[in-house]
């Protein structure tokens, strides 16, 4: 060991917990070793002489990375010393603070719970002063630090993160409504963690949690929509606080006023939730626990693990309301491979098995069992993954033999949540569990049910029961073979009969157990979502518990292939048994061949041939469930037909590339909405209106077609200039009924997160098509400035030195002006450069000299010096320059400008 590693390993640590035995990891050892490396060169040295000499040494880039995070760690184990350092590291850092960001976000993630008590208030302190100068990507250590705010503990450690979140999130919120991802990640987390906070010593902070997320569900409901079907889950389990209670009138009864877009609860509820958020309601070092025990742990050797687990992490009574953020996880994260789940690993169903048993609470019972099979009320096979239903039957029927009172816990469950979830869209919910129970047998997950349905260890009633929601997978004998009815005659002729409730005796399967609510008077059981009451329910505090023995039978059935290729963010599904053995509908003569034809072949051609057919067809035409066949299909083969990946031309001139790139299926809608003018039937109107809410890339994918087409068609007829149909693109604004402004913002939005290069392509043709909304749009230049590099700059400002491109207009150019002060340096440094280019005159921005402050606006009065250089002095300046307000040490704006 070196001298340098010495003095590090002798220094005792002020940020991380130990004791003098503990070894330090990789991690530990860098922060030490920075910190010790910058009391070496900086000690005994004056300010000026400190900025000067490590302005030198960080040129290098790992000198570089060793200061920044020895700075790093005074900030958070010296608090009367953080202010001055946080001085000293923005003057010294030369990457906007990216390295400490960075590390910062490390330190986090893995060595939370390692931090010290000072470590840990000066964290928040820290990302205080980040939100407020707006460092980048601060963002990604707040994710992370909420990720650390975990549910089911009320420890004094977790609510002060909890709560110190929570007031930056609430002193900055015009910051935090700036990161969308990070709006839907709070609402989302403080939701959960309002449910474990009912203890009256907490009321406080359970107010504050409530009138924050309230507040930011109303005010930003359009980014709220995409967390989807948990998010429901979650509003359930909070539905009886008062504003939550009137939240949910407005979602069942008044959806228009919390977004013109929004539908109502069935909106949410198809929605499938991003496994992040799922994700960011585990603790980092739970994740990595449970996925351990899911992937390396042999089945059989699991007891002394799930021992350890619940001594951590299930001691509290709070600690139950975890075991439903775990099923979640294990089921839409965890998703084992086919070696995986041919091995001896303990499969994920015998992991839910334990977590559900060994639960002692009623509600968070009724919670966990809801969570294990929520997923099976909305499947839809064209899209959602068979891995999502696969543990709640794998539980089911590996339990019926040995352990039978835990089959008939879940069947119990299973058949009263069919008809009760939601009783107003009974037959879109049993039509999920319908598919859920038809793929898995399709794909063999089980041999056959019939052992599960028509075992004699269930009782009679439940049998019948049993037989009364799931005949069509029930034989009239034991060797005639199940029937599978068509799809939409299950959808047109739901069976709608009345269940005999049996009356809750001790000896029976629980009713608790289904996650409803049981009357105490009648024994009539209440939907979750409750029309009649306006609100949503949670269960009553009445359930019988099962034992889930450790020792699981080990032999689980035939081993079934899936689709590996799952490389999505989130989910892919199972494409290849997409349009499998359709069910056969009856369509009108004058589009039936037309659209077998489509749906067989899958081209262009034949999908613009349905489309001349199907646009004048009038709504009588069809019965609903034949519409509702058409535009299924459509959308299935539509989406399957788009290229996974590149789907943009390489070549901006090669009209081969062009051509083929705008070949698909979806592009054929387009070219027929150019060469069709005349007003849709209503049919027609909703294929378009389904397919813009299913396919979020449509508008930018529109715009880049006719780009290229107008491209196309004018080197085919050089003597006609091709222009953009901006009236097709208000066809789809109009079918998603937003306004042009919205969409296109949102559109060009996700293009420039898809491809960069063809964001700046179309962006020329952007500002000539759509002049009157793009020009002066505050959200259309931060999308273009948070992208671009000194070249795009470059070429921006050769477009508009041309005449080709025009962002800025003279009237209105102040208030764009004004809004882009909060963008970053870099971003406003090439803004003006743009705003020079267009030779916009002085005085149509000239009255925002007093308005800007030295601390606050150092770019714009940069270029605003550099501009009144160039400027004969007027009257009209110089009462400006002079009207700014003077602090107390004068202005060096004015002074300069003066003497110039």
């Amino acid at each position: 060991m070196d001298q340098q590693q010495q003095k590090s390993a002798a220094h005792v640590s002020k940020l991380f917990v130990g004791s003098a035995v503990d070894i330090k990891d990789e991690i530990e050892e860098k922060f030490e070793r920075s910190f010790v490396n910058l009391q070496l060169q900086i000690v005994g040295l004056s300010d000026k002489e400190m900025h000067d000499i490590l302005s030198q040494i960080v040129c290098k880039d790992k000198q570089h990375e060793e200061i920044s995070i020895g700075f790093l760690y005074v900030m958070l184990t010296d608090p009367a010393m953080a202010p001055k350092t946080y001085r000293d590291v923005t003057l010294v850092s030369r990457d906007g603070m990216n390295v400490i960001v960075a590390n910062l976000t490390l330190l986090v993630a893995e060595k939370y719970n390692k931090l010290t008590e000072i470590a840990r208030r000066q964290l928040i302190w820290v990302l205080r002063e980040f939100v407020k100068h707006q460092v980048l990507s601060v963002e990604n250590v707040i994710w992370n630090c909420l990720r650390q705010a975990g549910g089911g503990d009320a420890s004094h450690r977790n609510l002060f993160l909890i709560e110190s979140l929570l007031d930056i999130f609430t002193e900055f919120r015009t910051w935090l409504e700036n990161n969308p991802f990070l709006i839907q990640s709070a609402v989302y987390s403080y939701v959960r963690l309002i449910e474990d906070h009912a203890n009256p010593a907490l009321l406080p902070l359970r107010q504050k949690e409530v009138k924050f997320t309230i507040s930011l569900i109303r005010e930003r409901f359009h980014d709220i929509i995409p967390l989807g079907r948990d998010f429901v889950r979650l509003l359930q389990n909070v539905a009886r606080i008062p504003e939550f209670e009137q939240l949910w009138r407005d979602i069942l009864y008044n959806p228009k006023s919390l977004h013109p877009t929004f539908n109502g609860i069935w909106h949410l509820l198809q929605i499938r939730t991003s496994r992040r958020f799922l994700q960011c309601r585990l603790l980092p070092e739970m994740e990595r626990k449970i996925s351990f025990l899911a992937s390396s742990v042999k089945f059989g050797n699991q007891k002394r693990y799930q021992d350890w687990f619940q001594d951590k992490y299930f001691s509290t009574p709070e600690s139950h309301s975890l075991r439903s953020d775990l099923i979640r996880f294990i089921i839409n994260v965890i998703h084992p491979t086919n070696d995986m789940l041919c091995s001896d690993i303990i499969p994920r169903w015998a992991i839910i098995g334990w977590l559900i048993s060994s639960c002692t609470n009623p509600i968070a019972s009724a919670n966990a069992k809801l969570s294990l099979f929520y997923d099976w009320l909305f499947f839809d096979p064209s899209k959602d993954n068979i891995m999502n239903i696969e543990p709640g039957i794998l539980v089911m029927y590996h339990s019926i033999r040995n352990h039978p009172f835990v089959s008939s816990t879940l069947l119990d469950f299973l058949c009263r949540i069919t008809k009760h979830f939601y009783v107003k869209h009974e037959d879109r919910i049993r039509m999920g569990v319908f598919n859920s129970l038809k793929l898995i047998l399709e794909k063999q997950v089980i041999p056959n049910i019939q052992p599960l349905f028509e075992s004699s260890k269930l009782d009679r009633e439940l049998r019948n029961l049993i037989r009364e929601n799931f005949k069509e997978f029930l034989s009239p004998s034991n060797t005639q073979a199940p029937s599978y009815p068509s799809v939409h005659s299950i959808l047109v002729h739901t069976v709608k009969k009345e269940i005999d409730h049996r009356t809750l005796q001790n000896e029976n399967v629980d009713h608790q157990g289904t996650g409803l609510s049981p009357s105490h008077n009648s024994g009539t059981v209440l939907s979750f979502i409750d029309e009649g009451n306006k609100t949503a329910l949670i269960p009553t505090d009445q359930e019988i518990e099962s034992v889930f023995s450790d020792e699981t039978a080990k032999n689980f059935g035939k081993i079934y292939k899936i689709d590996e290729n799952t490389d999505d963010d989130d989910d892919l599904p199972l494409s290849k048994v997409r349009l499998k053995e359709k069910p056969k509908v009856e369509l009108a003569e004058a589009i039936a061949e037309s659209f077998e034809s489509f749906v067989s072949r899958r081209n262009s051609f034949t999908w613009e041939a349905f489309l001349n057919d199907f646009r004048t067809l009038p709504a009588s035409a069809f019965e609903e469930f034949q519409l509702n066949y058409v535009i299924t299909n459509t959308i299935l083969i539509l989406r399957e037909t788009l290229p996974q990946h590149n789907l943009f031309s390489e070549s901006k001139t090669e009209e081969k590339l062009l051509a083929k790139s705008i070949s698909y299926p979806l592009y054929g809608l387009f070219r027929f909405l150019y060469e069709n003018d005349e007003k849709s039937k209503k049919p027609f109107q909703t294929l378009l209106s389904m397919l813009c809410q299913s396919l979020p890339e449509i508008g930018y994918l529109l715009l880049y077609f006719m780009k290229v087409y107008c491209k196309l068609q004018t080197r085919k007829n050089a003597q006609q200039s091709y222009q953009f149909k901006t009236t097709i693109y208000r066809q789809i604004c109009d079918a998603v009924d937003e306004k042009v402004g919205n969409c296109l913002v949102r559109d060009l939005d996700l293009l420039e997160k898809e491809s960069t290069t063809i964001y700046l392509w179309l962006l020329p043709d952007i500002y000539r098509e759509f002049k009157s909304i793009a020009t002066n749009n505050t959200d259309l230049l931060r999308i273009t400035l948070r992208c671009v590099d000194a070249k795009n700059v470059r070429d921006i400002i050769y477009s508009v030195a041309q005449g080709k491109l025009t962002i800025f207009k003279e009237d209105g150019l102040i208030d764009c002006i004004r809004e882009s002060l909060e963008f970053e340096t870099y971003e406003q440094f090439c803004l003006w450069q743009i705003v020079q280019a267009h030779d916009v005159p002085l005085k149509s921005i000239q009255d925002l000299l007093p308005e800007l402050e030295p601390g606050s606006h150092p770019e714009a009065l940069s270029h605003f010096l550099l501009w009144l250089k160039n400027e004969e002095p007027t009257n009209e300046i110089i009462r400006l320059i002079l009207s700014r307000e003077t602090k107390s040490r004068g202005d060096p704006f004015v002074t300069s400008a003066l003497r110039y």
